[in-house]
């Protein structure tokens, strides 16, 4: 290892770690991994969200460390000692990598060296309508700002999503680094015992959407596509992949059964993937879809995943979430909250497959993990 990328101790802070799936949590996971195989000291200071964890364990050699939960607020836990904790092992790191959104270690950071401080500005923060929720968040976005002036550093998911965001005031000590995503895991494969288990053998169109089924995905507006889509194409399937009963502040899914009970052949529910029947939901799907609607949604790295497994995308056009399309050119952007022009989109897209059939190299080359982890080394240095 050359005398710049020397091995370091890093710790990185964050509410939720795997086994909870999120996109905040994925990334958190892939970097520390990634960071981890490169040499260097991984240690991840995180949330007991299901008192089934372990306080302590090692996972694919990364240290994680649970603290315990009080309490939640919507989505937000309450950690009375996450502030405390972080300054404690702060002492034993060279840097201190936390991930916002993260309202506690805007307190922790009072009291660690401005040059250990790296943070990850993942996306904004809403924590609800409610008088509570409005107080908490008003709070928690106070804290943020404490957290973002004593950074070294802030890491950026995309410029253009920083711009547009609540914290732009910080941009001259943002750098954009995209996601770490792992790209050899995901690969085309065989999908045929999927497509059977699924009952969807049959159908000749099969559009996809992968996430966790929360408002800010707009699943809705693509469920409202199906009448539209009906008059140009006789029989397809919309395939609604992700979990819809281990989340935070809770799942839509009662609210999208309405449309599950008008459209019962057009849509179906999988509930969560595991990694190996992932690829090949990708792999069968003929477009994935990401009607996001919120800024909540900062990049959507579900699209990276689709593009290796040989599958174009239609993504909203918002800060963030947009930058995978504009960057590789594998799909088309759409109307935000607009069934039609989802629908105009989707039937474009798949109307014409080899323009928008993705290069897996290029796609490797613009999203590479080793580029990513790269990046964040020399931070550390």
């Amino acid at each position: 290892m050359k005398a710049s990328l020397a091995k370091k101790n890093i710790l990185i802070v964050l509410y939720y770690y795997y086994p909870y799936v999120s996109g905040v949590s994925v990334y958190a996971k892939d970097l520390a991994e990634g960071l981890s195989r490169e040499g260097h000291s991984v240690t991840v200071l995180t949330s007991r969200f299901d008192r089934s964890l372990e306080k302590i364990e090692s996972v694919n050699n990364v240290r994680v460390v649970r603290r315990p939960v009080l309490f939640r607020i919507g989505k937000g836990v309450i950690m009375p000692t996450l502030w405390f904790d972080a300054i404690l092992y702060s002492r034993k790191f060279d840097y201190v990598n936390s991930h916002l959104p993260l309202a506690d270690t805007g307190l922790s950071c009072i009291f660690i060296p401005k040059r250990k401080m790296v943070t990850t500005y993942q996306c904004d923060i809403n924590l609800g309508d409610s008088l509570i929720s409005k107080i908490t968040t008003f709070i928690s976005m106070g804290l943020m700002k404490i957290q973002l002036f004593r950074s070294k550093k802030i890491v950026t998911l995309s410029n253009d999503y920083f711009m547009h965001s609540k914290m732009n005031a910080f941009k001259d000590k943002s750098i954009q680094i995209y996601p770490p995503i792992k790209t050899s895991d995901f690969n085309r494969c065989s999908y045929l015992d999927l497509e059977k288990k699924l009952g969807i053998a049959e159908k000749s169109l099969k559009i996809g959407f992968v996430g966790r089924i929360v408002y800010e995905k707009g699943i809705k507006y693509l469920l409202e596509c199906i009448p539209i889509l009906a008059k140009g194409i006789d029989n397809f399937v919309i395939v609604i992949a992700g979990d819809y009963e281990n989340i935070a502040g809770g799942s839509i899914k009662n609210e999208l059964d309405a449309y599950l009970n008008k459209f019962p052949n057009n849509i179906i529910f999988t509930g969560y993937l595991e990694k190996n029947d992932l690829n090949k939901f990708y792999s069968m799907i003929d477009v994935l879809v990401l009607p996001s609607i919120d800024p909540l949604e900062a990049f959507g790295m579900v699209q990276v995943e689709a593009m290796l497994c040989g599958t174009p995308v239609v993504a909203s056009d918002m800060p963030g979430v947009r930058e995978v399309v504009k960057s590789t050119g594998y799909g088309l952007l759409s109307k935000i909250k607009s069934p039609s022009d989802i629908s105009k989109k989707i039937i474009e897209v798949v109307s014409n497959k080899n323009r928008y059939a993705p290069n897996r190299k290029k796609v490797e080359e613009i999203f590479s993990q080793k580029k990513s982890i790269q990046k964040y080394e020399d931070l550390f240095s």
